[in-house]
């Protein structure tokens, strides 16, 4: 029998009359103008109708499933799997709000990768599930993840999915990379074991994350290439405040971002990281420059955040297109090869260990401010650092000098003596040093 769909007053779609149980049955809003699709909209509620009779389900439940199936055809599938699942034992409380994206329902793989970096199961779930500082990183990943199995659902997942997600994958991605990826998914699945109880145990076999191959080339700058690009004008200033700061204090770059201008005593000169990847809380004295730069640059900003810029994923290629712009043009800064990865903000992170130990900093000195936890970790560097000390590299320009902006008015012949590199050549890139000509 063809359902009657009547038309809203204010022309935004249509409604039509559907049973959902023995004595309901109400009227619910297809949120489409065009009548065709209207149709097999109705069609499509017609039958999940039956199916919530059939399953019993709640009324109130019920009404709220089909009010989220009218919304969208996304949602439609989304529905569909809900239904099954709680005709197949999932149990739901009745008062909960059904809709394809409320929080408190948990059905597809989407829904709990959302509550994860939403915060919502740290809150519900705080002895168990930790506040994600990665959260718009992660979100970014789920994202990419979900245009495959972000409808499949919790209950249904296999490995079969995994495999496809990751298949998936654009190409030309990192092993550490696609283990980045392959983790955040073995994650969220790991809470719907435990402390959601959606699953009995994850579908991941042991040995599903992808092996780290380390065998590309990395790169560092060179205090000459750093000069050049803190000194141009024509990079953004928020960005070359904070590629000097990573350079200058050896942070990981996420720990930058993250960081808050209640997190510097700029007084004293100090820096406090309480939240870190490690979960051990450093703290540790800024180099005068560092601190001065900062305490001037924290007149011209607003907000809490210390460094406003663009989100972690999307810095490398700004980086890079910067380094350019300032007219660094080293050509193993940008090679992408079999053996060799372009440079990556990260790098700014080995600029600072390789010029440190180079310049007679103990590996104590650098695990205080980079947080390694061993010795092997920072012994990797050193072949870097004999290099640069062997080249006569120097070290890195204060950055209240080497940033012109930053520079007070009367020290200008101090950064224009800063901008030499340790060879006697002028390394100003985007003319350097013209405002204070």
């Amino acid at each position: 029998m063809t359902r009657k769909i009547e038309p809203l007053a204010d022309g935004s779609g249509f409604r039509c009359l559907i049973r959902f149980a023995t004595k309901q049955q109400r009227r619910f809003r297809i949120a489409t103008t065009d009548p065709i699709v209207a149709t097999q909209r109705v069609a499509e509620l017609v039958q999940i109708g039956k199916a919530i009779r059939k399953a019993k389900i709640d009324p109130e439940l019920g009404h709220g499933l089909l009010t989220a199936a009218g919304a969208s055809s996304d949602d439609v599938r989304v529905v569909k799997a809900a239904v099954a699942l709680i005709a197949g034992g999932l149990k739901v409380r009745k008062k909960v709000a059904a809709t394809a994206g409320a929080p408190g329902v948990i059905v597809t793989f989407r829904q709990l990768a959302k509550a994860w970096t939403s915060g919502e199961l740290a809150d519900k779930h705080p002895d168990h599930v930790k506040s994600k500082r990665t959260a718009d990183k992660d979100a970014e990943r789920f994202e990419t993840l979900n245009k495959t199995i972000g409808d499949v659902p919790v209950k249904a997942f296999s490995i079969a999915d995994a495999e496809l997600a990751m298949a998936s994958l654009p190409k030309g991605l990192a092993s550490a990379t696609r283990r980045q990826y392959a983790q955040v998914m073995a994650r969220a699945l790991a809470l719907a074991v435990y402390p959601l109880k959606l699953i009995p145990a994850s579908p991941l076999p042991r040995g599903f994350l992808p092996k780290v191959r380390r065998t590309k080339a990395t790169a560092w700058l060179y205090p000459s290439e750093d000069a050049k690009l803190l000194a141009c004008a024509d990079v953004p200033l928020a960005r070359r405040v904070l590629y000097g700061f990573l350079a200058r204090e050896g942070l990981r770059c996420g720990e930058a971002l993250g960081m808050r201008w209640k997190d510097l005593d700029l007084a004293r000169g100090v820096v406090r990281l309480d939240a870190n990847k490690t979960d051990d809380p450093r703290a540790w004295m800024l180099a005068p420059g560092v601190a001065t730069a900062l305490k001037r640059y924290g007149e011209m900003t607003a907000g809490d955040l210390t460094f406003a810029v663009l989100n972690e994923l999307r810095l490398a290629e700004a980086f890079r297109a910067d380094l350019k712009r300032a007219g660094v043009d080293r050509v193993e800064l940008f090679e992408r090869s079999k053996t060799r990865q372009p440079i990556r903000v990260h790098d700014l992170r080995a600029t600072f260990v390789t010029l440190s130990l180079a310049a007679g900093k103990s590996e104590t000195w650098v695990s205080d401010r980079t947080g390694h936890r061993s010795s092997v970790m920072i012994n990797g560097y050193r072949r870097g650092a004999r290099t640069a000390a062997e080249l006569a590299l120097g070290e890195l320009a204060p950055l209240d000098v080497a940033v012109p902006e930053l520079d007070h008015p009367t020290t200008g012949q101090h950064h224009t003596d800063a901008l030499q590199s340790s060879d006697g050549k002028h390394s100003g890139g985007c003319d350097a040093g013209a405002e204070h000509r």
